[in-house]
């Protein structure tokens, strides 16, 4: 039953997203300051961590027992507290609610409706589930706001766990002249300024970090200091400590632990996993708690350990190997120190993004743009370091969305000198390969396996919808003459990375995700196209869109720029594509007839192949 429940209410990461954009971009400031709320029973009201991808992460479900016809969940005690959802055994329909996305529900602190500055987020801290407001909920919005915690699970299970309100909070429901809505606030009714005092946040300027001008005493200098993780982008590795691995990010080595190579240098043996997805690393974490994103030869990477015996690097690799996560061992020579702690003049430059703390919820805000960063030291300053390059437009793109959210984004310029650090090949599936001259399109079929995506209208799975679009995408795009490489051909789940580094691996010259929307079960009214873009793919997008509509009779709910992780992450032109909405009525019939599918299809690639210019 559990499973039938997070099918009906899962849309995945991407569709979370997707709605959080379309509910905000559909509410006005004015009319935002204009609603009221009523408050909720405490026991008619529950607030769970559902989990996705089999509890790789977690997302906000809310359950509301609207009359006393039926019970709709059912709390069972334990560590942790978890909840049974009863009201899928019944028709519930004017009897419970249940709201799974930011069009159900949203942040309220004191007479301030603030779901255009935060979002909502469930995120796993120690043996906890913690439910977070984090800012920016639309680009340049909220960024001067810090992360407020508004409520916790008592354990982690795979399972739907109860989440507790922490003093203060409560749940209500939004009112609009004095009439109850269908929405859900998390809602707290003290000022804002209390309550981020409360959370120990501040919203005072910080202090700029000046690069350009260091003091004498304290001279930027090529060599890491020793509170920074290795980076390995033709750097030198720092120590390795008493033949374990690297300190977690900010924690300072011992001098005394350091061993002093031999004039020959010493062998080391790191232990990478080849992605830098943030789902993977919080389950590398769960092997090897100090692991952290870096960059080999140009490649983000996990690193999980580093080592000088290979028995322990290979003890890593077998734990990560159970919990089927693919590793790499990457062997090579450390050099000996260098004499002096200035760059060579051979050395390497680097492009150091990094960012002043100023409070407790400098480093929340930091990886809310840009996940992975972490705690170092600049001349004795205190800094979170969001990324290090060896380009320097690369550098000053991170910048300016670090700047978007109102963080004081510094690079700060430095050389290394360059380590000969071997890359380990990794083997690649077959894929069709390009002749010369032939244009490459890669088409990335949504979910897939064990993740069915939104489940709709009478059972309709999203999975199949995409991958039946996009194989007849396929067809005619083959069919003109193009090279079409298919992240998934069949019925498997496929994490969001390896799809990225596909189009990668084939040097693709589009990447086009095909996707079906959703909402809740309860919303048969809401049908429609939507397409997503970037940066690159806004005319791609507009491109593809056009040409549905004019195959079609679809409604137009626009082209819309969002941060999904195959958009971000790759560097050719890339768009998702909502086909329509497999909870709505008219959308959940068209998907149901295979010639009306076509129709979706033909746009796709006509407006693909209008694109690439081909005729």
């Amino acid at each position: 039953m559990k499973s039938v429940l997070r099918r009906l209410t899962t849309t995945t990461a991407l569709a979370a997203t997707l709605l959080v954009g379309s509910a905000i971009a559909s509410t006005a400031q004015a009319l935002a300051q204009d609603y009221g709320q009523q408050s909720i029973a405490s026991d008619r009201v529950v607030a769970i961590a559902e989990p996705v991808s089999n509890g790789r992460f977690y997302k906000l479900l809310v359950i509301e027992q609207l009359s006393d016809q039926r019970a709709c969940f059912e709390e069972k005690g334990g560590s942790p507290t978890t909840i049974e959802p009863l009201l899928l055994n019944f028709d519930f329909s004017g009897i419970c609610s249940r709201s799974s996305d930011s069009n159900g529900y949203s942040v309220r602190i004191g007479n301030e409706d603030l779901s255009r500055r935060y979002r909502l987020q469930v995120t796993r801290r120690g043996d906890n589930l913690v439910l977070v407001a984090l800012p920016g909920a639309l680009p340049g919005r909220g960024g001067d706001l810090p992360v407020l915690e508004i409520g916790r699970s008592n354990g982690v299970a795979n399972d739907f766990v109860k989440l507790t309100l922490d003093p203060g909070w409560k749940m209500s429901r939004r009112t609009l002249s004095g009439n109850a809505q269908g929405h859900i606030y998390l809602s707290n009714d003290q000022d804002l300024q209390t309550v981020i005092a409360q959370a120990g946040g501040s919203r005072q300027p910080t202090t700029a970090l000046s690069p350009s001008t260091p003091s004498p005493s304290a001279p930027l200098t090529s060599t890491p200091l020793p509170s920074t993780p290795p980076i390995l982008t033709g750097g030198s590795l720092p120590p390795i400590l008493g033949g374990g691995s690297l300190p977690r990010p900010g924690a300072a080595p011992t001098p005394s632990a350091v061993p002093t190579p031999s004039a020959g240098g010493s062998t080391y043996y790191q232990v990478i996993v080849p992605t830098d997805s943030a789902i993977v690393r919080s389950r590398v974490q769960q092997v090897a708690s100090d692991a952290f994103i870096t960059n080999v030869n140009g490649r983000r990477v996990i690193q999980a350990g580093l080592f000088q015996e290979r028995s322990r690097a290979d003890e890593v690799v077998s734990k990560l190997s159970r919990q089927g996560i693919e590793t790499q061992v990457i062997e090579g020579q450390r050099a000996s120190a260098p004499s002096s702690p200035t760059a060579s003049s051979t050395g390497q430059k680097f492009y150091q993004v990094v960012v002043p703390e100023s409070g407790s919820d400098t480093r929340a805000r930091v990886n809310a743009v840009e996940s992975g960063a972490f705690r170092t030291q600049v001349n004795g300053q205190s800094v979170i370091q969001a990324g290090r390059f060896s380009e320097r437009d690369r550098a000053e793109q991170l910048q300016r969305r670090l700047s978007d959210a109102r963080l004081p984004a510094q690079i700060v310029e430095g050389s290394a000198p360059v380590a000969s650090v071997p890359r380990s090949p990794s083997p690649s599936p077959s894929v069709p390969q390009a002749r010369q001259g032939q244009l490459t399109v890669v088409l990335d079929p949504g979910h897939g396996g064990g993740d069915p995506g939104a489940v709709g209208v009478g059972g309709l799975r999203e999975k199949d919808v995409n991958l039946a679009i996009s194989e007849k995408v396929k067809a005619n795009l083959e069919a003109k003459g193009i090279n079409v490489v298919m992240a998934r051909a069949s019925d498997v789940e496929i994490d969001l990375d390896p799809r990225v580094a596909l189009a990668e691996r084939v040097n693709a010259d589009i990447f086009v995700s095909i996707h079906a929307n959703a909402i809740s079960l309860s919303r048969p009214d809401i049908n429609g196209l939507e397409t997503y873009y970037y940066s690159s793919g806004l005319r791609l997008a507009q491109t593809i869109h056009n040409s549905v509509l004019q195959q079609t009779d679809l409604l137009d709910r626009g082209v819309r720029r969002a941060r999904f992780y195959v958009l971000v992450n790759t560097s050719m032109p890339a768009v998702l594509v909502e086909t329509g909405f497999v909870t709505g009525r008219d959308d959940a019939a068209r998907f149901r007839n295979p010639a009306a599918r076509d129709e979706i299809a033909n746009g796709i690639s006509n407006g693909i192949l209008q694109y690439l210019n081909v005729q």
